[in-house]
């Protein structure tokens, strides 16, 4: 395995061997001697002659040579850059070299350092341009590839543990347990969109963002289902107060089910949002209604049109004001594949993080009943064409945000988002592309793209390190070896 050394300056030990010759005559040899004796035993003591540290003389001097280094790469930040740092920079910097990295933004710097302090993005440049500066703490990551951390525009967290829902099952802790295994896949950020408990509400307050320790997490809170305009203000004049990013709603009349939410409620909640700064996101199947609500003003569309082709009005709809989608195509899968005994179940990829009890649990005759029916049909068929919409809206310039609408029951946090991947690149997606997707794409379409989503100075460290080149296959991201989000590495 790869390991941390420091490099340091070799020219206080030849400053202690240069006095030698002055203090040297015979009457005084055995007492040089013993005196190098003593002070060579210091020396090994301190850590003098380690890789690790260096003489404490020298790492002061380094110190000092690390901080000017500091101060001259923020002095050649831009401004946006330098409005990334909200605290002071205290901690030392270290470099993670030698990894082929796609930074997000379309390029590719080989034999890269990447220097992180504080768990911001310091620096990032080629070995093969300039030599790190002395002193710095060194992570020697050659023969891998690193790319940002993978970000779920649309997750949701706390609302199911297994297949069990309801009070009985929020907790802190299970909020935190799914944060961590979605990091486990490289999920290092998630947009938890509707029905969290308040339990992740205290999760994402406690959360330190330099020591996250887990996914990071954005939040909406519970769906807003309000029944006049006037319900509408109130509900979000409610919500505001727990500081929520994202405001969410469903507009869908769930195969005839029930009556979707009219226009002039849904336009109430988008319009009351915005007066608080808060954008919305919308869960749709429909055309006719995604346009609605394009026009109502919504930020974002939560899933792929499922019932009509997407035409030219959707997308100059979308284009006029830059509004995303995200696709959850794994989302449909997750309605019919329990019928039968999925293929993933044999995937150890998948399997590595599985619960067992679950999956035995799905393979119940009574279970898998609950996966036929009108709606399973329904999505079974919709699939291709939620895949086809996708596409067409991506070769028309519309931003596609990865997102997979996993954590509700036997939509599994992390796997998912690497099926969804993999669908989308099935779809027609260049790798290139839905990598773009899942990092570049999902932080400036959630409004979290100042501070992650590609590798650039100011932003926060948050990359994984693969063994084989994901440009060539995005299935390549199944060779996952390392996650590190603000820098610090995490449990795989």
């Amino acid at each position: 395995m790869k390991t941390a050394t420091r490099h340091f300056d070799t020219k206080f030990l030849g400053r202690s061997i240069s006095i030698i010759p002055e203090i040297y005559n015979a009457g005084t040899v055995r007492l040089v001697l013993l005196a190098l004796a003593f002070i060579l035993a210091v020396m090994i003591f301190a850590g003098c002659g380690s890789s690790e540290t260096g003489s404490d003389q020298t790492y002061e001097q380094n110190l000092v040579q690390l901080n000017e280094y500091t101060g001259q790469q923020l002095e050649n930040w831009d401004l946006k850059s330098k409005k990334r740092f909200e605290e002071v920079l205290t901690g030392e910097p270290a470099a993670f070299t030698g990894a082929k990295i796609w930074t997000g933004t379309g390029d590719i710097i080989s034999n890269a350092a990447l220097i992180v302090q504080d768990g911001r993005i310091l620096d990032l440049f080629s070995l093969d341009i300039r030599s790190l500066p002395d002193g710095i703490q060194t992570y020697d990551l050659s023969g891998m590839y690193m790319i940002p951390g993978l970000i779920n525009a649309h997750g949701h967290v706390g609302m199911a543990d297994g297949l069990q829902t309801g009070s009985q099952i929020h907790s802190e802790d299970n909020v935190r347990k799914q944060l961590a295994l979605y990091a486990r896949y490289g999920i290092t950020t998630v947009v938890s969109l509707g029905d969290e408990p308040p339990h992740a509400f205290q999760v994402r307050e406690q959360h330190d963002p330099r020591q996250p320790g887990m996914a990071r997490l954005y939040m909406s809170g519970p769906v807003l289902s309000p029944d006049s305009p006037e319900q509408a203000y109130r509900d979000v004049e409610t919500l505001k107060e727990k500081r929520p990013d994202w405001v969410k709603i469903r507009v869908d009349d769930q195969l005839g089910r029930r009556t979707a939410m009219p226009p002039d409620i849904f336009g109430a909640v988008i319009d009351a949002s915005h007066q608080h700064d808060l954008p919305v996101a919308s869960h749709m199947v429909a055309l006719d209604i995604s346009k609605e609500l394009l026009r109502k003003g919504t930020n974002l569309l939560a899933h792929s049109i499922r019932d009509e082709p997407v035409d030219d009005e959707l997308v100059a709809l979308m284009m006029d004001r830059d509004i995303c989608i995200t696709p959850t195509l794994t989302r449909e899968v997750s309605v019919y594949i329990y019928a039968e005994r999925p293929d993933f179940f044999d995937d150890p990829f998948f399997l590595e993080y599985a619960d067992h009890a679950v999956l035995e649990m799905l393979q119940q005759p009574d279970i898998q009943k609950r996966y036929t029916g009108e709606a399973a049909d329904f999505y079974r068929k919709a699939l291709p064409l939620a895949m086809e919409n996708m596409l067409k809206l991506h070769n028309s310039g519309i931003r596609v945000a990865m997102g997979t609408d996993s954590g509700p029951p036997a939509r599994f946090q992390g796997y998912f988002e690497h099926m969804e991947m993999e669908m989308m690149h099935d779809a027609g997606m260049s790798p290139a592309d839905v990598l773009t997707s899942a990092t570049r794409n999902a932080a400036e379409c959630m409004d979290i793209g100042d501070n992650l989503g590609t590798l650039e100075p100011g932003k926060w460290a948050d990359f994984i390190l693969l063994e084989d080149d994901p440009l060539q296959d995005i299935r390549n991201l199944r060779s996952l070896q390392k996650i590190y989000i603000a820098g610090a590495k995490m449990d795989r």
